[in-house]
Order: structure tokens, then C-alpha cells, then sequence
């Protein structure tokens, strides 16, 4: 076209999926800006906008995961964003990128770290219920590295490494000299892996879930890519997914939800191919928290009954618990009467647990009570609730600081429903106590709660002087950590 711009095709690939989903433009807009909102992304599109996609412009990201997910779930069946003309062309991967199999457990971590960095939350598209699907057919299979192999098979075991790809370039030097990987790098990534579990427990994931993407980044990917022998591959590809874990729960925690669902998916590749059914089984139940968090409740208890499945007759008794105790949470949000059994199954399991106290997975009789709590409330049965977050906050030890403001925000809300105004304050008070010191999307959304559920009391002077403590509370709080980023 000459002296000005090139004619666009018009987009008929989503004008048919549009059709199929019986959707105008406005509705696939406010779908879009409501999945938006749902992941801390502020949409405002209608269907002008929707008109311009159909006349063939594309959106920036996440704009066309977001369309790929909403018209998944009015479908019910996984729409890619190629499918939808407003992804990559030319066979490129979508944001969720090919199946694990397909490329292996070391190439599936590298992709994720390179686009749920800080800087690029937008390449992490969308979080998707489809995506849910990828790890369940291959549940079954046995648990292992995949079949290619370098070098002669080896007559111990069946857990040769698979074939290293190249290193990126970019990527700075490892810690450890060059050449073999051995089991002090192990216990290296191990010693990491506590420390930040525990920075996470104690000060939020804010300062930790940047730290430790770059951690797996910059080291421990390297490691996976250099010659070591089969058993402290499988050794390193273990703690590699209890880091990976733990970076998709800070992430969860920051209200990342697309990179924290594909920082477990990963997680869950890293597992089974060091043939680890417990770390599978740990990120299966991380997806299902998520999942309920979110209020995709069919989902959670599926997850949750996948991962007891495929992890629970290999764990110690505290992490048996520990996923006995998930699976609850997602019956009982279905009114699933079932979910007494696995919550008194998870009570029996701790009783026999000599330390719940690991770096992930771990459970205590604080934890235990929690999960009551949401069984509870659940079931409707609010003075029930309060009862179990109060026995939860007795037993949740004083440093695991994010829990308790956490636990305390719940109690406050919980005892406010059920007209327990000046208790509720009271509990609030004890909840800014913890709050400052803790770097929590989540806990910044209690704290919007608490503004919400208060300001309509404002009228009582021991409501007053709790909204007035919260205006101080927030003056103080340092600018960086005012928009729960």
C-alpha cells in the first residue's frame, strides 16, 4: 500500500471462536479486563477494542492469554494463543510454551526463569485453568529421567542424565569451579533452599521471590547443565524443585499467579524426572492452594486428590499431613462431607510426626488448625472458624510472621461477621502489630479488607481509633511497599 501503512488481515481465526463461544466483542472485553483484575492487571477494554483485534491488530501482552483463557474456560477446552490470531506466528510457543516431555525438565526451567523475571511479568501470560491438564497424563508413567542419554548405560539403576543442552552465555559464573558438579553443590542449594524458605516464613516473599528466581537462574540452572554423575543429578534435580516450589509460592504470595501456576509446573518437571514423587506431589499441592485461593474449587480438589495420590504412601508423616490436610480444605469448599476424614487422617499423621519442621512441607499443630478454620468456614460455621484460628495463633510459632498477620486478618474479618465488632478491632490491632514487618501481597490485601470492612463502623470510637492507627500505619510503611508490588 503505498504511502502509508500496510493493509492488516483481518483476524478470522478469533471471529469464529467468538461464534463458537456465542460471545459479542463487549462480552470477550469485560471477560478479559475481569482476568486482568484478577492477576493485578487493570484492563479497560470494550469491544472497539475487540473490533481492532478482528481487523487484525494484536494486543501488547498479556492481552492475548487472557482472550486464550477466557475463551478456554467458556469452551471447556485448551485454546492456545496462536489459536486465537493474536499469539506468535510461525509455530512459536504460547506463554505456557510446549509440554515438559516435549523439551525436557532442565529446558522447561530455563524457559520460566527467562519470562516471570521482575521486569517481564507480562510474558507470563495468563493464569490458566487449561494449563492445569499438563501434568496428568503423565502421572501414570514411571517416574524417571527421560529416555535419551549420554553415554553408556550404567548397570546400577535406570537414571542416567539426559543430554545437556548448551549454557547461555549470559548466564555468570557458578560459585564452584568449572567441570563436574558434585554433592557439594547439593548441599549447597540445600543450605539456600532453608535460607530462603525461612526469609519467606519470617519477612514475607517480597524481599525473597527476585532473590531466589535469580539464585535458580544464575546457579543452579549452570549446575543442571554440567556433567555430574546419575546420583547427584537426581540429588540436584530434587532440590531444584523444592527451590522452584518455594519461588512459585513467594511468587503465589506477591499475587504473580500465571508465573507462580508455571513455576509449579516446572517444579513438577524437575520432580519426576529425578524420579522425586514427593516433590510432584508438593507442587500439585501448591497448584490446588492457588486454585482455591483463586475459587477454582472443581480444580483444587482435583489437584489435591493428585498429589495425595502420588505422593502420600512416600512422605514422612508430617508432610502426609500436610497433604491429608489440603485435600480437606479443597472437599470441604465443595461441600464435600469426605473432608472429615482427611482432616482427622492429617490430626493422626502429626501425632506420629517426630518434626514437621522442613524447609517445604512443612506442618505443625499452628497449620493443622488453619486448615479447621477453612474446613469450617466452608461449612458456614463461623464461630467454629473463630475457635480454630484462635488455636492456630497459639500454636504458630512467633517468627513465622506472614502466617500470623495473615491468620490474624482472617480472625478479625471472621469475628466482624459475626457482629464481634470491638473483638474484631481488637484482633485488627494485634494484626498491625505484625503488619509493618511483613512484605505480603497478600497481606496488603488484608490490609485493604480491614479499610473496607471498617470504614462503614467509622462512626464508633474504637473503630475510629483502629482506622486511625491504619492511616499511621501506612504514612510509615516505606513507598516501595505501598502498592503491594
Amino acid at each position: 500500500m503505498r504511502g502509508g501503512r500496510a493493509r492488516r488481515t483481518p483476524n478470522q481465526a478469533l471471529r469464529l471462536l467468538l461464534a463458537e463461544a456465542g460471545w459479542s466483542g463487549a462480552r470477550l472485553a469485560r471477560e478479559v479486563n475481569a482476568l486482568g483484575a484478577a492477576q493485578g492487571t487493570a484492563l479497560h477494554y470494550d469491544r472497539t477494542a475487540v473490533a481492532h483485534w478482528l481487523a487484525g491488530s494484536r494486543p501488547r501482552r498479556p492481552v492475548p492469554s487472557l482472550v486464550a483463557e477466557a475463551l478456554s474456560r467458556r469452551l471447556g477446552r485448551p485454546v492456545r494463543e496462536q489459536d486465537t490470531g493474536l499469539g506468535p506466528t510461525g509455530g512459536a510457543a504460547d506463554g505456557l510454551g510446549a509440554p515438559a516431555g516435549e523439551r525436557g525438565a532442565v529446558e522447561s526451567l530455563d524457559e520460566v526463569l527467562r519470562t516471570t523475571g521482575r521486569r517481564r511479568v507480562a510474558l507470563a501470560g495468563a493464569y490458566s485453568l487449561a494449563a492445569l491438564a499438563i501434568p496428568y497424563g503423565s502421572l501414570a508413567a514411571p517416574y524417571g529421567p527421560p529416555a535419551i542419554r549420554r553415554g553408556p548405560p550404567e548397570s546400577k539403576g535406570n537414571s542416567q542424565a539426559p543430554q545437556a543442552s548448551p549454557a547461555p552465555a549470559a548466564l555468570p559464573a557458578p560459585p564452584f569451579p568449572e567441570g563436574r558438579v558434585g554433592m557439594a553443590h547439593v548441599a549447597s542449594a540445600h543450605e539456600l533452599l532453608a535460607l530462603f524458605s525461612r526469609g519467606d516464613a519470617v519477612l514475607g516473599a517480597g524481599p525473597v521471590y527476585e532473590p531466589l528466581r535469580q539464585y535458580l537462574a544464575a546457579t543452579v540452572l549452570p549446575w543442571l547443565r554440567r556433567e555430574m554423575k546419575p546420583a547427584v543429578r537426581r540429588e540436584l534435580l530434587t532440590v531444584a524443585s523444592r527451590l522452584t516450589y518455594l519461588c512459585a509460592f513467594t511468587h503465589f504470595d506477591m499475587n504473580r499467579h500465571a508465573a507462580a501456576q508455571r513455576l509449579y509446573l516446572t517444579s513438577i518437571d524437575l520432580a519426576r524426572e529425578a524420579g522425586d514423587r514427593i516433590g510432584c506431589g508438593l507442587a500439585l499441592r501448591g497448584l490446588s492452594v492457588q486454585a482455591h485461593a483463586l475459587r477454582h474449587f472443581a480444580e483444587a480438589q482435583h489437584l489435591a486428590e493428585q498429589a495425595a495420590e502420588t505422593a502420600l504412601r512416600h512422605a514422612p508423616p508430617h508432610q502426609q499431613a500436610f497433604f491429608h490436610g489440603q485435600l480437606a480444605v479443597a472437599l470441604a469448599g465443595r461441600g464435600d462431607a469426605r473432608h472429615a476424614r482427611h482432616l482427622a487422617a492429617a490430626d493422626r499423621c502429626l501425632e506420629r510426626s517426630a518434626s514437621g519442621d522442613t524447609p517445604v512441607g512443612a506442618f505443625h499443630a499452628g497449620s493443622l488448625a488453619l486448615q479447621g478454620a477453612a474446613v469450617a468456614a466452608s461449612g458456614g460455621d463461623r464461630h467454629a472458624a473463630v475457635r480454630a484460628l484462635d488455636l492456630s495463633l497459639r500454636h504458630r510459632p512467633a517468627d513465622e510472621r506472614r502466617s500470623r498477620a495473615l491468620s490474624l486478618a482472617e480472625l478479625a474479618e471472621t469475628q466482624l461477621a459475626i457482629g464481634h465488632l470491638e473483638q474484631a478491632c481488637r484482633t485488627w490491632h494485634t494484626f498491625l502489630d505484625v503488619y509493618p514487618s511483613v512484605d505480603s501481597a497478600r497481606a496488603d490485601d488484608r490490609m485493604r479488607l480491614l479499610i473496607a470492612k471498617a470504614r462503614p463502623h467509622s462512626g464508633n470510637p474504637v473503630v475510629a481509633a483502629l482506622l486511625g492507627r491504619v492511616r499511621e500505619v501506612q504514612r510509615r510503611r516505606p513507598t516501595s511497599r505501598r502498592s503491594g508490588t
